[in-house]
């Protein structure tokens, strides 16, 4: 949830410019009271994406148990695409007694049309448990068998471990052995065969897709794309979203949100908050929550509304002051750039006995642009000074669009 606003404009850049048919998503936010989800926001951006699903999975509480601000309240799965969507429903995986994940867990189911052929896909997010993983593929197995597809995708994140591939290699195969680590699989039936489309593509490559992060790095496999043995030909799979353009492109707009973030929180402080806690999200073991954004500089350094120092009442009315300063001095650039254009005019067409009247000869008014800019930045710094450090104080982490890249594969269907 990193500044949402910046990361969805990647995206959607990202998604136009891999142009995919049909898109799978994890971890998707929505609103508890209406039907506005990032996937909503995310086709207003790429508007050729006709059709979606979205089913909420769990309720986002607050990383410390405080009120956070209204929205974004849910969380699920959900597909894009260009094409049709005939049917879908979910399908709930097991959550076992004894595992420690007592996440909801589902399968997103959608058989979608594209010119006139059928495609079958399933839209995962398993355990983070090993063992929660053995049953989550053994529901996965279980329920493609019953429906009796033989051209159907597979993708989302497997949470799969380089040290544990046994629930993924269960899938592939379509049972377990035996004598496997997967131990509680008596109630899985022989499923279909599946083939991973980025070792069809791509052989022996790692194809790591976590963790696009400084820390801990990549480390594993976790997102997969699994096509049944038969129906399809990989042309390619591929990796995106590693950060670089996100870091080059869009820092200034990140911090721009950054700031507009604050003066929403410091508006809060000052009408009397609804909320105590300001984010949407944990800012993690790097950084504090203070004004609705992560701060650098350890996680000790929480503040609840309206008790932020960078965006308590005070700051809200220097905000309103400095952004009156500001539309002045727009005004007087712009009145200073036509008087210089039309003395300019007047100048090069000699016609001396006409009269301009204009306020300050153009000598004494880049002077007095000068010193005001001058005062604007000083008043500024003095008003806002801790707030635009704060501003500034960005985790690294919140340079990369997703701790996750996102895979793509290139599929051609076989008669």
């Amino acid at each position: 949830m990193f500044q949402w606003e910046t990361r969805k404009q990647y995206i959607a850049e990202m998604i136009n410019k891999v142009n995919p048919d049909v898109i799978g998503f994890q971890e998707v936010r929505a609103d508890a009271k209406d039907h506005k989800s990032q996937l909503t926001e995310l086709q207003e951006l790429i508007p050729k994406y006709t059709h979606l699903i979205y089913h909420p999975v769990a309720t986002v509480s607050s990383p410390l148990g405080a009120d956070e601000p209204p929205g974004w309240e849910k969380e699920g799965l959900g597909l894009l695409s260009k094409h049709p969507i005939t049917l879908s429903h979910i399908v709930n995986l097991t959550v076992g007694k004894t595992n420690p994940d007592k996440n909801k867990r589902i399968l997103l189911y959608a058989q979608i049309d594209i010119d006139g052929e059928e495609l079958d896909v399933t839209v995962v997010h398993f355990s983070y448990n090993k063992h929660q993983q053995c049953e989550n593929a053994v529901d996965l197995i279980n329920n493609l068998a019953f429906r009796g597809t033989q051209r159907s995708v597979i993708l989302g994140d497997f949470n799969a471990y380089a040290d544990f591939s046994w629930p993924v290699d269960g899938i592939l195969k379509g049972s377990f052995d035996k004598d496997g680590p997967c131990q509680n699989t008596q109630g899985s039936i022989q499923g279909f065969g599946f083939v991973d489309a980025w070792v069809m593509a791509n052989g022996d490559r790692t194809g790591y897709t976590f963790s696009n992060m400084p820390e801990p790095g990549f480390v594993s496999r976790p997102d997969r794309i699994l096509l049944s043995s038969v129906g399809f030909e990989v042309i390619s799979a591929e990796l995106h979203g590693d950060g670089k353009v996100y870091q080059q492109k869009y820092s200034f707009q990140n911090k721009w949100q950054r700031l507009k973030t604050t003066f929403r929180m410091a508006r809060e402080s000052a009408l009397g908050s609804r909320f105590k806690y300001p984010c949407y999200q944990d800012c993690g073991p790097h950084g504090s929550c203070r004004c609705g954004i992560c701060v650098k500089g350890g996680d000790q350094n929480n503040c609840e509304l309206p008790s932020c120092s960078e965006c308590d009442a005070e700051h809200y009315q220097s905000f309103i002051f400095i952004s009156l300063l500001y539309a002045s001095t727009g005004v007087f650039l712009l009145y200073s750039f036509v008087k210089m254009m039309i003395m300019k005019c007047v100048h090069r067409t000699r016609r001396t006995h006409h009269r301009i009247l204009f306020l300050c000869p153009n000598r004494l008014l880049i002077l007095a642009l000068i010193a005001l800019l001058i005062s604007l930045y000083y008043i500024t710094i003095q008003s806002l000074g801790d707030t635009l450090e704060a501003v500034n104080g960005r985790l690294t982490e919140e340079m990369f669009p997703s701790d996750h890249l996102m895979i793509a594969a290139r599929l051609q269907f076989l008669s």
